[in-house]
């Protein structure tokens, strides 16, 4: 009988890998509620279970391992995920932003390590390193408030390229260290084989994936081996010629990003993948190595975070400056571009934790970096927030395509379709050529294929009344495990604007932790409407409307108002608009309003009132609740309408989230 002793720290492979599954697991909801960055989230769980934390795991060699692999796959994701068309659709802004954002925060760096903390040069030169580097962490702040085609945010993708690249390809050569040859002997001896090394990578791998993807087409485990097997063999010709297999995983990864697309099933399982383990499991690793007591007991090291904290952001302030006095920006698209490109993430542990691990920088060093980490990703977000908005508000942002409108929606049980269709077929423009698509997703279990046939059966039946001489309605179904993600990926394959589903009641325990439904579609980026129909609504009597200031400003409001104006209401009835102004109202034309006597009221309301919800028979409220960082949210307004609305549960409401992208 084997027995597990509980010796600290834990060596039993079991129960070491028990602690870090359950850290891995719980980590993303413990901190996010604390609004931390996940990746400062793993490296603060490393630190808490590390052997200078509470020594319940030390770092041994399978941690040096998995954390060794999750560093390489860092790499592949940071070069796979760099789109070489965003760089040359903005070339020339791109390239000089990327030399900027590299040599200001570069030259601040080696002035801050060297003549203010009196570090040694190799040391400066990992530190300058780091400063360079940049994540575009608040990149998702940019996508929801619909500013992804404006000048900045192109530009700092582009110049994300260039200055990520310099510094890998600086750090290889920084590590290589001192060989005894003359400078120019030894810049030849490292160039030369390295430009042979890119020539084999660039030219070969994209024709060896093509060849290979185009030939064995359905083994799909094998075709993710088949890119681990190719960033294993750039990692260790790049070892060969004398540099860091993180920069032979990077330049994979660069390679290969137009073999991988970037909505493919193959890209969703190299993320799944990195996201689930390595990369975890790398950065727990990182944490392990930072000594949390010296925060305490040496304020030295506060005076140290500051000073590179501030010389880091600077160094990113200067880069946009310069950037906006010589590309003609505005000052909001400097402070967008500001935002963007301020954050510091796995590049920067990266290249800390390679000179530490080569006793190039002190444990101090390391400790800031962390700090440094969720400082920068913190003032990013909030920066990219707050200026991003100021575009939208300023009408700079670039509008985009008409939004397409295709409705989903999933149905959990067909006996209660029928009103979600009719109120479906209502919404859609009578125009459209599209029809409305109904969802069934079926459980992945050993009954799948008789569950798919009976509820295809079940719901095309219940269909049929609403296709007349043509097809308004298609039924789909779908197998997943999960409900919410069988949901967006059906909306992403059929480019569904919105998605229309039944209110699932009172949120229970679990659904607070992990997310109901609704939850897990809010974190998405279609429009939803969220129907409590309590009674059909071709009965309404009296219509109210809540519309929060700003919502004109979103990129799904035109097509919102067009659904509204067609929502059903009896003659003699009446509409009572609450907005902040008059205009929002005037955009509202109900179909034939003065023909059937419709009145139409406007009550003004300022951006955080508390508004009062109170249900009755006849009487559906419309209710728009945006999403977090959108241009139309209010916290004031979004926390009214939360704790009201299991209130008016007894009445029939549509709970309207807008949309930010297509």
């Amino acid at each position: 009988m084997v027995i597990l002793t509980l010796n600290m720290p834990l060596t039993e492979p079991v129960a070491v890998f028990a602690v870090l599954i359950t850290a891995i697991f719980l980590s993303p909801f413990i901190f996010r509620l604390l609004k931390i960055p996940d990746v400062a989230a793993f490296i603060i769980t490393g630190i808490i279970i590390g052997p200078l934390g509470l020594n319940i795991l030390g770092r041994d060699s399978s941690i040096e391992l998995l954390g060794t692999a999750g560093l390489l796959y860092i790499m592949f994701l940071i070069g796979l995920e760099l789109d070489p068309d965003k760089l040359r659709t903005s070339k020339r802004k791109s390239i000089v932003f990327g030399l900027f954002t590299f040599s200001f925060p570069f030259l601040l760096g080696i002035i801050a390590s060297k003549y203010v903390l009196k570090q040694d040069l190799s040391s400066s030169l990992f530190v300058a390193l780091m400063f360079s580097s940049h994540t575009l962490v608040a990149y998702p702040v940019v996508r929801k408030l619909g500013v992804t085609g404006d000048l900045a945010v192109v530009t700092a993708i582009g110049g994300t390229i260039i200055t990520d690249t310099l510094v890998l390809v600086l750090l290889s050569f920084l590590v290589q260290g001192n060989t005894g040859l003359p400078f120019p002997a030894h810049l030849v001896r490292t160039i030369l084989p390295f430009g042979v090394y890119l020539l084999v990578i660039f030219y070969g791998y994209p024709r060896i994936a093509r060849w290979f993807f185009a030939n064995v087409k359905r083994d799909r485990p094998v075709h993710f081996l088949f890119l681990m097997l190719m960033v294993s063999i750039s990692s260790v010709m790049a070892i060969l010629i004398g540099f860091e297999a993180i920069i032979g995983a990077f330049v994979a990864g660069m390679a290969l990003s137009r073999s991988v697309p970037r909505n493919s099933l193959l890209m969703h399982h190299v993320d799944f993948v990195g996201n689930i383990l390595f990369i975890p499991v790398f950065l727990i690793g990182t944490g392990m190595l930072i000594n949390i007591r010296v925060l305490f007991t040496e304020p030295a090291l506060w005076l140290t975070f500051l000073i590179l904290f501030l010389g880091a952001m600077a160094g990113k302030w200067l880069a946009a400056y310069f950037t906006q006095k010589s590309m003609g920006m505005s000052l909001n698209q400097r402070n967008l571009l500001f935002g963007l490109s301020g954050s510091r993430a796995a590049a920067a542990i990266a290249v800390m934790l390679l000179g530490f691990e080569r006793n190039l920088i002190d444990e101090h060093l390391l400790d800031a970096t962390v700090l440094i980490i969720l400082g920068s990703c913190l003032a990013g977000s909030f920066l990219t927030d707050r200026y991003g908005k100021r575009m939208v508000l300023t009408g700079m942002q670039e509008t985009g395509a008409k939004l397409s409108d295709i409705i989903l929606v999933p149905i959990s049980n067909p006996s209660h379709m029928a009103q979600l269709v009719t109120l479906a077929l209502k919404l859609q423009d009578r125009m459209s050529p599209s029809p409305v698509y109904l969802l069934s997703i079926v459980q992945d279990d050993k009954n799948t294929r008789e569950n798919i046939t009976r509820i295809r059966s079940l719901l095309e039946a219940n269909v049929s009344e609403f296709n007349d001489l043509n097809e308004s309605v298609k039924v789909i179904t779908r197998v997943d495990m999960n409900v919410s993600s069988g949901i967006l990926r059906t909306a992403k394959e059929y480019l569904v604007s919105d998605i229309i589903i039944g209110w699932g009641g009172r949120t229970s325990a679990s659904s607070k932790i992990f997310g109901s439904v609704f939850d897990q579609l809010y974190n998405g980026f279609h429009t939803m409407y969220v129907c409590n129909l309590t009674e059909p609504p071709e009965d309404t009597e009296k219509l109210v409307i809540l519309i929060p200031s700003n919502l004109e400003y979103e990129v799904s409001y035109s097509l919102i108002v067009e659904r509204i104006s067609r929502l059903p209401i009896r003659s003699g009835g009446t509409v009572e608009i609450h907005a902040p102004h008059a205009s929002i109202p005037d955009a509202l034309s109900f179909s034939q309003s003065r023909k059937r006597n419709i009145e139409i009221l406007h009550r003004p309301m300022a951006p955080n009132a508390d508004v009062s919800l109170t249900a009755a028979s006849k009487k559906m409220h419309v209710i728009i609740l945006p999403r977090k960082q959108t241009v139309s949210y209010h916290a004031g307004y979004d926390g009214s309408i939360r704790r009201q609305i299991l209130s008016i549960e007894q009445g029939s409401f549509i709970l309207i989230v807008p949309g930010f992208e297509y």
